[in-house]
């Protein structure tokens, strides 16, 4: 679903620095990858990368049999609004919009309005357990409600990759937990390829693989690899 090959991303900084290099990854329908490693090494900007918001240095980046790798803005645009789905640690939830129609703003991207993007969206609703919620707004919820928005925004128009940026960062423990056995279970469901960054290894033993992300690519980590 998702093929990383031989990504490379230098910043124009004076030197310039080298985040990483000769970087493969492959993840498949239905995978969650789990990708750790130390503060500034680019974890954040490697999904950016994938996602194309950061232009990479080097390489190549495909879902399914589109190559993101020197498509112009538009292009990128487009991909992104159909073929990505985005969870961050913030949940970047409207505040002036109701619960429905926050989880309907990637359909309306692709063009989807009216009753029909209303259903799908409080279809999702209901598969994250706030079906009956959702007339209600964003400042009337928890943290953890929030998260369970933010992942029904981020499957409901069944995207091919899902990038998830320190999803439970916000999160006590408990409701972390949940977070994520609701993250996984619908990605299995959507059959999306997952890439989850996190610093918590709590969070990334839940992933079906962990890997480091160095200045040399990506390391296989064996559960509980890192503290």
């Amino acid at each position: 679903m998702l093929r990383i090959d031989q990504l490379g991303k230098t910043l124009p900084t004076t030197p310039p620095r080298q985040l990483f290099a000769s970087l493969c990854l492959q993840v498949a329908a239905g995978e969650c990858v789990a990708i750790m490693g130390e503060s500034g090494v680019g974890k954040s900007t490697l999904l950016n990368c994938v996602a194309g918001l950061e232009p990479v240095s080097a390489g190549s980046i495909r879902v399914g049999d589109a190559e993101l790798v020197g498509l112009d803005d538009d292009a990128l645009a487009r991909l992104r609004r159909e073929l990505f789905g985005f969870v961050f640690q913030a949940f970047h939830v409207l505040p002036h919009l109701s619960l429905l129609h926050n989880v309907a703003v990637p359909l309306w991207l692709q063009g989807v309005t009216g009753a029909e993007a209303d259903r799908r969206a409080l279809q999702m609703l209901d598969r994250v357990g706030l079906g009956d919620r959702a007339s209600d707004w964003p400042r009337n919820l928890s943290g953890g409600e929030l998260q369970r928005v933010a992942i029904a925004r981020a499957l409901v128009h069944r995207p091919a990759v899902v990038l998830a940026d320190e999803p439970t960062g916000n999160l006590d423990p408990a409701r972390a937990s949940d977070i994520l056995d609701l993250l996984l279970e619908q990605v299995r469901e959507a059959g999306a390829a997952a890439i989850l960054v996190t610093h918590s290894q709590a969070a990334a033993n839940r992933a079906g693989r962990i890997l480091e992300l160095r200045a040399d690519g990506l390391v296989p980590l064996a559960t509980g690899a890192m503290r």
